[in-house]
Order: structure tokens, then C-alpha cells, then sequence
């Protein structure tokens, strides 16, 4: 199999490439470029594919961890609530604006026009809750949780829920 078509200058992390069978999804790391064995025939299934495999790398490293790493820290329980800064949610269109910038994908869960700020939030036994804010919205690195966390509360609150593609900025 050859690669037909690959695109040099760009700075995404997870993309797909041309060859003469189809598509095949590709994880762009520091040191090198990682590529799907499955050939794919669209180019979106390659990019699902490649999420899928980065997903398991970074599981495979977080495991593979060795034991004596490890730093045990002793810590008493206080309720100390996190905060969260809020970070701008960019669509493609912005992204592609800025190119000197660079962006990580991210996903977010919207039923209509509103977005979910939170959802299945034991400590405060919290179903789901929305924002009209984009910037208030709850977002997940991780394609595969997202699509999860949508099929739960698709199956639990009821129908309506989707899944749109937003983009936050890297720092350096």
C-alpha cells in the first residue's frame, strides 16, 4: 500500500491520508506519526479510526507506567471545590482564521440551541444542566466518552442530544 496524499504542514494532532486502497487514520506525536492498519473508505471513518487508536495508546502508556514511579502522597480529605477556568470555544471557521495558533479538538453535547454546562454529576446528583453559552459548556477531549456520555443521556432524559465539534487553544 502506498500513501498517495499527505499533508506536511499541518499541525493537528489526529488526520487522515490518501492511499491507493482508501483512507487511513494517522496520530501525529512528537518524535513521530502513527497510522491505522484498518483502510478505511471515507476519509471521516479514517479520523474516527485514529481516534480510537490514540485513545488506546494513551491508555496502553498510562498502564504501562512502571510501579516505582509512583509517589505516594498522604492527603486528608477536605471538600475543596475545583475550579474550572473557562476556556474559549473556537468552530473550524476561527480556527482557520488564526493559523499561527495552534488548537486541540474537543466535543460538546447540545440539544437544540443550548448547551450542556454539566451532566451526571454525582456530588450534586445532577442529571444534566444547560448554558445558552457556548463558553459554559461542559467539553471532552476524548471523542469516545463524549458519544457515551450523549448515549446515557439520550437513553435517560430522552431524545434531542448531538454532538458538535469545537476547537480550544493550545498553550505553549
Amino acid at each position: 500500500m502506498e500513501i498517495t496524499k499527505i499533508l506536511e504542514t499541518t499541525d493537528k494532532t489526529i488526520f487522515t491520508a490518501k492511499t491507493d486502497e482508501g483512507y487511513v487514520g494517522c496520530i501525529r506525536k512528537e518524535e513521530y506519526v502513527c497510522f491505522t492498519v484498518d483502510v478505511y473508505d471515507s476519509a471521516l471513518k479514517a479520523a474516527n479510526g485514529a481516534r480510537s487508536l490514540e485513545k488506546k495508546l494513551r491508555d496502553a502508556q498510562v498502564n504501562s507506567k512502571p510501579a516505582k514511579d509512583k509517589k505516594i502522597q498522604i492527603t486528608t480529605k477536605s471538600k475543596k471545590k475545583k475550579v474550572r477556568c473557562s476556556e474559549k470555544l473556537y468552530t473550524l471557521a476561527d480556527t482557520q482564521a488564526m493559523p499561527l495558533l495552534s488548537f486541540q479538538e474537543v466535543w460538546v453535547i447540545v440539544r437544540g440551541k443550548e448547551y450542556v454546562s454539566d451532566c451526571l454529576n454525582k456530588e450534586k446528583k445532577k442529571l444534566v444542566s444547560f448554558t445558552d453559552e457556548r463558553e459554559n459548556a461542559k467539553y471532552f477531549v476524548d471523542h469516545e466518552k463524549a458519544k457515551m456520555t450523549m448515549r446515557v443521556l439520550k437513553g435517560v432524559v430522552g431524545p434531542g442530544f448531538d454532538l458538535k465539534r469545537f476547537f480550544i487553544q493550545l498553550k505553549p
